[in-house]
């Protein structure tokens, strides 16, 4: 009977060990993670690549930086507003910029007239007018300067994340993309977070494994002692 208990307790004693070095090795797993997400951020900002798709789009592309909630917040990494339970969060600013652009008179006919030398002159006010694909622009010019009577700007942006491939052997590297179909508009920051919480060491499937082989390779060593 005392060997019985005896046995048992060992057992229980073995089990807690395991779940100690387990929990030990969670946290300096979870530490070092840590220190890697940080290492990401420079200067408050998070460092990212522009390219070319094959249609022209140009593509802004930055690794994920994964966090707790917590650890999330307590950086003022994550703003939250009127959510719960948070799953990613990424702000985009953009500049949008157009260069050299011609701008027509409209009713050309009626705005412009010469007087007696011949030469052209523009009678105010006049309105001015472009428009295609992506931006609009209509203006009044008076005595007194340009006024702007509307100004649009026209962009479908998308925003995805996933995983990279990085080719065979290597693991792919969870990535958020960031296309912009107007031509004029550009990336000038992206920052994103990707909130991963902490899950409880005995809900992860590889702590109930090791559990099982532990058990399987010392119960019998016990149990033949016996």
């Amino acid at each position: 009977m005392f060997s019985k208990l005896k046995n048992n307790a060992l057992i229980i004693c073995i089990i807690i060990l395991f779940i100690l070095i387990w929990q030990l090795f969670s946290a300096n797993e979870r530490l070092s993670d840590y220190k890697n997400q940080v290492i990401k951020f420079k200067d408050g900002e998070q460092v990212f690549v522009e390219k070319l798709n094959e249609n022209g789009e140009k593509i802004a592309e930055q690794e994920q930086v994964i966090f707790s909630q917590r650890d999330a917040i307590a950086l003022n990494l994550l703003v939250i507003e009127d959510l719960k339970k948070v799953k990613s969060q990424v702000t985009v600013r953009t500049i949008t910029k157009i260069d050299s652009i011609y701008v027509p008179i409209i009713d050309t006919i009626e705005r412009i007239t010469f007087d007696a030398s011949g030469l052209p002159f523009l009678k105010l006010p006049t309105k001015f007018g472009v428009e295609d694909e992506w931006y609009s622009l209509y203006s009044t010019i008076n005595t007194n300067g340009m006024w702007i009577d509307s100004l649009s700007l026209y962009n479908r942006q998308t925003i995805t994340l996933g995983m990279k491939s990085n080719g065979f052997f290597k693991a792919p590297t969870p990535s958020v993309l960031v296309k912009n179909e107007n031509p004029y508009v550009n990336v000038s920051s992206l920052r994103n977070i990707v909130i991963k919480n902490d899950t409880r060491f005995y809900d992860k499937k590889s702590f109930w494994y090791g559990l099982g082989v532990g058990t399987g390779i010392l119960l019998p060593a016990i149990l033949i002692k016996r």
